[in-house]
């Protein structure tokens, strides 16, 4: 009898044990920070997770779309020059008309009043995201140029190529539309509904573009290590009316600086608005390596064994695009002689350089490129080849002996950044033709594209107003 009064003790202890642990688990569960029915707002769970025990490793993989898997290394190469062409035109386009509004004292803010804004639109990279309850699983294309967050939903009345099926909002349970009474609504152009439901209109500087309902729902990361998070409550574009080209991507994650872009909504949860990835190049379409997006306090892991410089703000954008403070650049060692201001944004918001994902190449202005062309030229012991479409200086390395390339690098605000070899001398075919990764600009936004910056693990550190780099083998 006595032991089995100790087994039935023994058992309730057991079960409270059980009981107490499956209590913290579904505490643990509850996000720390969401965007609701009334905008932006705080949680106050009952138990929030320590932000350093949320671990997110995101794969990113190249749009094959963009970069066919069959198509040669001239091929693939040129038409990313294709993508970046039409990417920077129009991003152009889209940055004098802010421009043109500021000065005629319009709004330069990304609220329902503006006109103008500047979002770059479909990048170069994928990555998965779960939505909904039940949860389904999207392809989205992840940018660092673009604001929001949106997916197609059914019923779209004028759809794009999916691979999967739309999202279907009323089969989820957690999903519910925002009022346009919401800090969320406001800050997106759009027009109020006779429901006073929040409808948005979104244009891209790919000429791209979503018309739709935001919303919320509960929004899940899959990390590469197979374990995943929900975060409740992520405001993001439900897309009804959509246009471009997406590579059957389902929609789009904005990686920008605005309040609904997917860092600043899961920066409270995570630690801080901060992410950071390690790009392989683009055109490796090889399914099995890809790049990692880190979010949160996991991205800035080791920060201080990297270099900084400091993001700069163009007075008459939203802070969609991240712009760096360049300074100029040194090839052998020696410093270009490149007038001083070139690499600035000047007084009516024109020109600057930005760090951009989606774009491949670097593009400098002509004066930079002229100095560039004369200090490779003055070392480089090759013949020159001029047969290139786009890329204006190359060299044939075919018959000829083993030559020393002059080590190129990047000075920026407090940081000057020795470029690998591979990120800047770059094959462009099998006949042993080489290219400087640079294309010269006659005027406009000046980008440093992934070529230059891949295999870097680089910190996009919003919180801070600064971008971190680190040398990696990704």
């Amino acid at each position: 009898m006595a032991a089995s009064e100790g087994a039935i003790t023994f058992l309730l202890i057991f079960l409270i044990a059980i009981a107490n642990l499956l209590h913290d688990a579904a505490a643990d569960n509850i996000n720390m920070a969401f965007i609701g029915r009334r905008g932006l707002q705080d949680a106050t769970p009952t138990k929030s997770r320590n932000s350093s025990d949320i671990q997110h490793s995101v794969r990113l993989l190249p749009r094959s779309d963009v970069v066919p898997r069959n198509a040669t290394l001239a091929e693939r190469l040129a038409t990313l020059a294709q993508h970046d062409a039409t990417r920077i035109q129009a991003l152009n386009t889209q940055l004098n008309e802010a421009i043109v509004a500021r000065r005629n004292n319009e709004s330069s803010q990304f609220s329902s009043s503006a006109k103008f804004s500047v979002n770059a639109g479909p990048g170069l990279y994928m990555m998965e995201i779960t939505i909904g309850t039940p949860a389904q699983t999207f392809a989205m294309i992840m940018d660092t140029g673009s604001q929001l967050v949106w997916m197609q939903c059914q019923p779209c009345q004028a759809c794009v190529n999916q691979d999967r099926a739309p999202f279907v909002p009323v089969s989820s349970s957690t999903y519910a539309t925002l009022p346009c009474s919401s800090a969320a609504c406001q800050s997106l152009p759009g027009q109020c509904q006779s429901d006073s439901s929040c409808r948005y209109t979104y244009s891209y500087a790919s000429q791209a573009s979503t018309q739709g309902q935001l919303g919320t729902d509960t929004l899940t990361l899959l990390s590469t290590d197979g374990t995943s998070t929900a975060f409740p409550g992520l405001a993001f574009g439900c897309g009804y009316n959509n246009q471009g080209e997406y590579g059957g991507a389902a929609g789009l994650v904005g990686m920008g600086q605005s309040v609904l872009s997917l860092p600043s909504q899961l920066g409270q949860a995570l630690g801080g608005k901060k992410f950071s990835y390690c790009l392989v190049s683009p055109t490796d379409t090889s399914s099995s390596k890809g790049t990692t997006l880190l979010m949160g306090e996991t991205a800035a892991e080791n920060a201080s064994s990297m270099g900084f410089t400091s993001m700069l703000v163009n007075p008459a954008v939203m802070a969609a695009l991240y712009y760096i403070d360049v300074l100029g650049f040194s090839v052998n060692n020696q410093r270009l002689n490149i007038p001083a201001g070139t690499f600035s944004i000047d007084s009516t918001g024109g020109g600057g350089m930005i760090l951009d994902s989606g774009t491949t190449y670097t593009y400098v202005p002509n004066a930079a490129f002229v100095a560039l062309q004369q200090a490779f030229d003055a070392s480089v012991r090759l013949p020159r080849y001029t047969g290139h479409p786009y890329l204006p200086l190359c060299y044939a390395t075919s018959g000829q002996p083993s030559t020393a390339i002059p080590p190129l690098t990047l000075h920026m605000q407090g940081l000057d950044l020795a470029i690998p070899l591979e990120n800047y001398f770059i094959p462009v075919d099998n006949q042993a033709n080489y290219c400087l990764a640079m294309i010269p600009t006659a005027g406009g936004l000046q980008i440093v594209g992934n070529i230059l910056h891949q295999n870097y693990k680089v910190l996009y550190d919003i919180d801070n107003a600064q971008i971190g780099f680190a040398s990696r083998a990704c």
